[in-house]
């Protein structure tokens, strides 16, 4: 797992959402209401472990909630940093990596997230495996786990998978296009993202972002789950955009 795709992502990353505004604020009320359900105050700690550029963060502090936000993209977490002053908000941000999850203290989140396909990064599932205990080891007994991932058992897999984002104008008359390409290999497939930006005078430039994702599905991941020691670990549709796991740390004994 490299930081490079989203280093470079990170400019552009609002424009793959027809509105991220919008996704902001819809994906906070979701996650809100999820955590509430699962007994996650306002105000408690939770640890944003793949935080992109905030999708998650931001929608989750605007609605009071305590956010430590943490990706191993440095052009994230900058790109997030900036959104925060924007916006006015304020939370801890940091560079770290999702498998040893090493700035963070043992038993100290109520809550981790890993959403927007996060995990699929990892192409082992030894790795997965590692991310999975490290966030148990930092949840609190009871704490949950919040995973959303692509649901990969009902993707056909052809090759190549051509994925448009749709075209998007912005304020100063450019023109953004944005296309995934997928190539599959197993179990795994090879993505490249075109970005291309048309000035007004219809000059264009492309930039071709390359990533790997292992095509793991939402049974082998719960698995993996329960392997790593989370307890009550289910799949939850119609939460976000795509499927959510979810998994708590057993309380401890009395």
């Amino acid at each position: 797992m490299s930081s490079d795709f989203y280093d470079r992502l990170a400019p552009f990353y609002h424009l793959l959402y027809g509105d991220w505004d919008a996704a902001v604020r819809t994906q906070g009320e979701a996650l809100a209401r999820l955590l509430d359900m699962r007994g996650v105050g306002q105000g408690e700690p939770i640890l944003d472990a793949a935080c992109g550029i905030g999708t998650q963060t931001l929608g989750l502090l605007v609605r009071g909630y305590s956010v430590v936000a943490s990706d191993l993209s440095p052009g994230a977490v900058a790109r997030l940093r900036q959104e925060l002053d924007e916006r006015g908000l304020r939370a801890s941000v940091r560079v770290d990596d999702l498998r040893t999850l090493q700035s963070t203290a043992d038993g100290s989140c109520a809550a981790v997230l890993a959403c927007d396909n996060s995990l699929p990064h990892l192409l082992t599932d030894a790795e997965i495996l590692q991310a999975l205990r490290n966030a148990r080891r930092v949840l609190r007994p009871g704490g949950s786990l919040v995973l959303s991932v692509r649901d990969y058992a009902t993707i056909e897999r052809r090759s190549p998978d051509v994925r448009p984002y749709g075209l998007h104008l912005d304020s100063e008359g450019r023109r953004f296009l944005a296309v995934q390409v997928w190539e599959w290999d197993g179990d795994y497939y090879d993505l490249r993202m075109y970005l291309t930006t048309e000035q007004p005078d219809g000059r264009c430039a492309t930039e071709v972002l390359t990533s790997r994702y292992y095509a793991v599905t939402t049974d082998r991941l719960q698995e993996l789950m329960c392997e790593a020691g989370l307890r009550e670990v289910q799949r939850l549709d119609n939460v976000l955009f795509q499927p959510v796991l979810v998994g708590c740390r057993a309380q401890a004994s009395a």
